[in-house]
C-alpha cells in the first residue's frame, strides 16, 4: 500500500513539474514575443513565426535522433507519410496562421487581453468537439463553459487601450487554433493512425 501510495505521490510530482515547466517557459515566450513586436525592435510577425516553428522543427528532430523510444509511432508515421500528409498539411498551415495573427496581435493589445480572450478557446473546442463528435454534451459542461466565457468577456471588458484590430487578429487565431487542436485530436485518436504525443509534433 505504501509502494502504491508513493508512485501515486511520484505521478502527482511529475505532472506537476511539467505543467509548471510549461507555464513558466509559455509565459516567458509570450512575453518575449509582446517585448519583440514593437516598433523599433522586431515588429515583424511573418519572420517571428517562421523561427518559431523551425527552432521547433529542429529541436524535435535532434530529440528524436538521440531518444527514439521516446517516439514509440514514428515508425508507423514514416510507413503512412502519405496517409498522414492529408491531416500534417492543414495542420502545419494552421499552426502557421495562428501564430502569425497571435504575434501580430501583440502590436495592437495588451498580453492580460489577448490572454484573457484565450481562455475562450475551450468553450470553442466544447462545441467544435460536440459538432465532429469528439465530445459528448452535457447541459452541465455547457453551463461551466458559459461562466467561463462570461468571466472572460468581463475581464476583456476593461482594456484601457482597446485595439480592434488586435481583437480580430486574436480572434483569427484562436479559429485556427482551436480547428487545429481537433484535428490533431482526430490524427492521435483515430484517422487510422493512433500516434503518440511526441511523435504528432515531430
Amino acid at each position: 500500500m505504501e509502494k502504491y501510495e508513493y508512485s501515486v505521490m511520484l505521478k502527482i510530482a511529475e505532472v506537476m513539474a511539467i505543467g509548471s515547466t510549461y507555464i513558466v517557459v509559455s509565459a516567458g515566450l509570450i512575453t518575449f514575443n509582446k517585448y519583440l513586436m514593437k516598433e523599433g525592435r522586431f515588429p515583424h510577425a511573418v519572420q517571428l513565426t517562421a523561427m518559431h516553428m523551425a527552432t521547433t522543427s529542429l529541436l524535435s528532430m535532434i530529440l528524436c535522433l538521440a531518444i527514439p523510444s521516446i517516439y514509440p509511432s514514428m515508425p508507423k508515421a514514416m510507413e503512412n507519410w502519405k496517409h498522414l500528409s492529408r491531416f500534417m498539411v492543414p495542420l502545419g498551415l494552421l499552426f502557421s496562421l495562428a501564430l502569425f495573427t497571435s504575434n501580430q496581435a501583440y502590436f495592437y493589445s495588451s498580453v492580460a487581453f489577448l490572454q484573457f480572450c484565450k481562455q475562450g478557446n475551450v468553450a470553442v473546442i466544447f462545441l467544435g468537439g460536440c459538432m465532429v463528435g469528439l465530445q459528448n454534451f452535457s447541459w452541465t459542461k455547457l453551463m461551466v463553459l458559459g461562466v467561463v466565457a462570461c468571466g472572460c468577456s468581463m475581464c476583456a471588458t476593461g482594456e484601457i487601450k482597446f485595439a480592434l484590430p488586435g481583437l480580430l487578429l486574436q480572434l483569427l487565431s484562436q479559429i485556427a487554433e482551436c480547428t487545429k487542436n481537433l484535428i490533431g485530436e482526430v490524427v492521435l485518436t483515430g484517422a487510422g493512425l493512433k500516434l503518440d504525443v511526441l511523435t504528432f509534433v515531430a
